[in-house]
């Protein structure tokens, strides 16, 4: 059953690229991406709606869609078959969430994202909520409960993990442990249909009201690097297969003009701008359009010219442009070959760094959090700092251009970048949405 491979009666061999456990019952992965569908995107998992639930786009990634769950309407989604496997095994489940409305006064505590209802005893009734405004997994009178309060009206990425190896419960808000607790479970339901946005603790009064977004299940523990990555990672172009796939969570794909590829790059392939109108752009970057929030940008090059040129260009709109808009480029080179990154605070946040070396790769990192200030980094060490201020960014989803300004050359504030195009070849693009330390740095560096 489930992709197992039955060479006869009851002999069955599990396909290990997609199930483990006992009798092929637990998946290595499903995820829902809400793109206008409820299926699985294995196709194993698939979901109806209850009720009518309907899509909102774009979703978080600023692309696709997401679900809309009304609890008026007592919206749902159930997932009858096949029977996902909770008992006495590791799990994750993670999400992102957009409440409308979070309830916090009795009869109506529990904001339900996710679940499985066995019978409501001990340890038969999973469910993965949200419960007075803080995150909340519960096998049933066997619980963790976390600390920070949640609001309505901004997206929060949630985890919610079981590692059955040390009876550990945990929970996550926006990549950072908020709870945990030990002697716990195993959870021992061993049969129920999965359930989006209800379940069977304190029904009817729990259903979600919102947005959810990419639902993803992992048959193992995730540790607390993976889970900041899933939630943190904005985008990983590696440029590798002649391809602008992001291989970060978000799937937040390249598109561009103008450009190539080479397989001499820093590690694999590369992507090559090589003329006056090539670039590679990801749109949709929501976390870069708020204010304060942390960010860092990681990217080896491997420049022909050196008589400036925008590495990456942060703009509301796609074209670059300034009018009704907000753009600055955040990195580049100088008119004398200086690599340079800049930020924003009602004024240009600038830092000039060393002389960037013709046809040779140089990793560049630059980090914000309004705690640190903003940080360059060059080949994995510290270039050049700036103060504690707070970023004042452009209040809606970003867009990165990489080698261009766009419509934004000579009319965006630059700082100490001069703008134009980039010549030569970008590697290892990545995005966060916090600031990287300095030891995440040099392992960027090093790869």
């Amino acid at each position: 059953m489930n992709g197992g491979n039955c060479t006869a009666t009851n002999t069955c061999t599990c396909n290990t690229a997609m199930w483990g456990g006992s009798y092929c019952q637990t998946p290595n992965r499903i995820f829902w991406s809400f793109d206008n569908t409820l299926q699985d995107l294995y196709n194993n998992f698939n979901g109806v709606g209850n009720n009518g639930p309907t899509y909102s786009s774009p979703g978080y990634n600023g692309a696709g869609a997401c679900i809309l769950l009304t609890r008026s309407s007592s919206q749902s989604v159930t997932i009858a078959s096949p029977f996902l496997n909770f008992a006495y095994t590791s799990f994750t489940l993670e999400v992102w969430m957009y409440a409308n409305t979070l309830y916090n006064s009795n009869p109506y505590t529990d904001n339900a994202i996710f679940g499985q209802f066995d019978q409501n005893v001990l340890d038969k009734s999973l469910h993965i909520i949200i419960r007075n405004q803080r995150i909340y997994l519960g096998f049933f009178s066997d619980d963790v409960v976390g600390t920070q309060l949640l609001s309505a009206g901004q997206w929060y990425h949630m985890a919610y993990i079981y590692d059955y190896s040390v009876r550990t419960q945990y929970v996550y808000v926006n990549g950072y442990l908020d709870a945990s607790r030990t002697s716990a479970g195993p959870y021992q339901g061993t049969t129920g249909s999965l359930t989006i946005g209800t379940n069977g603790v304190n029904t009817p009064n729990n259903y979600f009201d919102g947005y959810l977004d990419s639902i993803a299940y992992f048959g193992s523990a995730r540790n607390a690097s993976q889970v900041l990555d899933d939630a943190t990672l904005v985008s990983d172009l590696t440029f590798d297969g002649n391809s602008l796939v992001d291989r970060g969570p978000l799937l937040i794909n390249g598109t561009g003009t103008s450009y190539s590829y080479t397989t001499s790059g820093r590690v694999n392939g590369a992507v090559t701008l090589s003329v006056s109108s090539s670039y590679v752009q990801i749109t949709g970057l929501r976390r870069l359009g708020l204010n304060a929030w942390p960010y860092s940008v990681a990217i080896w090059i491997k420049p022909t010219s050196v008589a400036g040129g925008t590495i990456m260009h942060l703009s509301s709109r796609t074209d670059g442009a300034q009018t009704n808009g907000w753009c600055l480029p955040i990195m580049g080179l100088t008119s004398a070959g200086r690599i340079a990154i800049n930020s924003w605070n009602g004024g240009n946040m600038p830092i000039t760094g060393s002389s960037v070396p013709l046809n040779t790769w140089t990793h560049v990192v630059g980090t914000y959090s309004s705690t640190n200030g903003l940080r360059l980094y060059v080949n994995g060490a510290l270039s050049g700092s700036l103060g504690a201020y707070s970023f004042s960014a452009g209040g809606v989803p970003m867009t990165i251009t990489l080698g261009s300004s766009l419509f934004g050359l000579g009319v965006c504030n630059t700082g100490t970048i001069q703008m134009g195009q980039f010549y030569g070849s970008l590697d290892e693009f990545r995005v966060y949405a916090r600031e990287l330390t300095a030891a995440d740095v040099v392992g960027l560096a090093n790869p």
